[in-house]
């Protein structure tokens, strides 16, 4: 049996990136996958004329942030990426731009005049206390913002919390609405760092990959080092043995130095048959997973005319609209529009019941799509590995296990999609780093 230098389980996106990194930087890789393609929640296929995503994704921080150092440092082949424009907020029958920042807050009148003075007075505190270091991870913006706004700014505050965390807002930490990661290395002082977080506009780097998401996946596999690093599809992995370091699999058994695991952390005591610490077992069980429906239409004519996505607080649920075919008119049919619109799922929901609750959502904010539509498509996602609420407990990278590590999104809370998974392969590869693995 040969041993491989490593051994990533699972061929989404954080296996990948930690695939193609780990060969550019002269390892033997050995990565196992399921399913019988790679790239998980990051991938693109055809429905009827139309070229979907799993999901609809908007890429943020790429100026300068991780994906932007794996690009730069690992990628052979860069993605072509289309600003994403503005995000429109849709509230009481109006619309207007989202108010990243201070400066927008006083404009921003589909919300009470009170309730945006009494909010920006809340933003400033939040950032002076995340800027002094005060944990902010374990206080709900419900508790933060407390009782007495308005219905509307409830909604909306509500509506922004379940698409930032996946969680309501009696669940979602404040931390994750100043999570400012990349204006904090720009800044020298505290005012400074307040500053950023207070007036910086806060869509300025987000980016929609011209070719769909696929081409993030396309870019990753033309980079990868073939005489490094092996990919392997159609190959379940049913039994991890620390001991031993072995892997089973549903084609064979493989011997790994080290091993990367980016499959659902929770599922990891099951594959090592319990041999896992018991505390630490105990603590991945509160890891929880997003649950999200994606209906993707396609129009066949175009109904969505902005620059940008929409955010949709008067519908029932929250919907996230963003009409991909706006950045690359080959995702559709000549003369017709593809949109995807976004849904969280409420704990212990049903398939069919939601699908057609978010379809009749659609509808009634705009009859106009009801007349236009040309196709209808689902989809049930996972989209992040683990809910960011104030009783997460993510995972660390480094197991208690020798040998054994992890990666991506349910070991990292900063940012969300692409971005978060890529932040866990960085931090990955520093800990291989540190402990002289790499």
């Amino acid at each position: 049996m040969k041993e491989r230098d490593y051994i990533v389980v699972g061929g989404g996106v954080s296996g990948l990136l930690s695939a193609l990194a780990l060969g550019k930087e002269g390892e033997d890789v050995l990565l196992l996958e399921k399913e019988d393609y790679l790239g998980g929640v990051c991938r693109s296929y055809k429905v009827d004329g139309y070229q979907v995503d799993t999901g609809p994704h908007m890429i943020t921080r790429v100026a300068q942030g991780p994906l932007k150092y794996l690009i730069d440092r690992y990628f052979d082949i860069i993605p072509n990426f289309m600003p994403h424009g503005k995000y429109y907020v849709v509230l009481n029958n109006r619309v207007k731009p989202f108010p990243w920042n201070m400066r927008d807050w006083v404009s921003f009148d589909l919300l009470p005049q009170t309730d945006r003075i009494y909010l920006m007075r809340t933003l400033f505190s939040i950032s002076y206390m995340f800027n002094k270091g005060e944990d902010l991870s374990k206080k709900s913006v419900a508790e933060f913002i407390g009782n007495g706004l308005s219905e509307p700014t409830t909604r909306f505050l509500n509506c922004m919390s379940y698409f930032m965390t996946g969680a309501p807002m009696d669940k979602t930490p404040v931390e994750r609405f100043v999570d400012a990661e990349h204006y904090k290395s720009q800044s020298k002082g505290l005012l400074d760092k307040i500053y950023n977080i207070l007036m910086k506009e806060g869509a300025q780097d987000q980016v929609y990959p011209k070719g769909g998401i696929q081409s993030i996946i396309t870019s990753i596999n033309a980079s990868i080092p073939q005489k490094k690093v092996e990919l392997r599809t159609g190959e379940e992995v049913v039994a991890i043995n620390p001991t031993e370091k072995t892997i089973e699999s549903s084609s064979g058994e493989y011997r790994y130095k080290t091993l990367i695991y980016s499959g659902f952390t929770s599922d990891l005591p099951k594959l090592t048959e319990n041999k896992l610490p018991e505390e630490y077992t105990k603590s991945l069980s509160k890891l929880h997973k997003i649950n999200a429906l994606t209906l993707w239409l396609g129009l066949d004519t175009k109904i969505f005319k902005r620059e940008g996505s929409e955010i949709w607080v008067d519908s029932d649920p929250y919907t996230w609209a963003v009409p991909v075919s706006n950045y690359d008119p080959n995702l559709s049919p000549k003369g017709k529009q593809l949109v995807g619109f976004a849904f969280s799922l409420p704990p212990g929901f049903n398939e069919k019941k939601e699908k057609e609750r978010s379809l009749e959502a659609i509808y009634e904010m705009n009859p106009k799509i009801e007349r236009n539509v040309d196709i209808i498509h689902y989809q049930m996602l996972i989209p992040e590995k683990a809910v960011w609420t104030i009783d997460t407990l993510f995972a660390n990278v480094k197991t208690p296990v020798e040998g054994i590590y992890l990666v991506g999104t349910d070991t990292e809370r900063r940012s969300m999609g692409i971005t978060r998974a890529s932040y866990s392969v960085n931090t990955l590869l520093s800990t291989l780093r540190q402990d002289k693995r790499l």
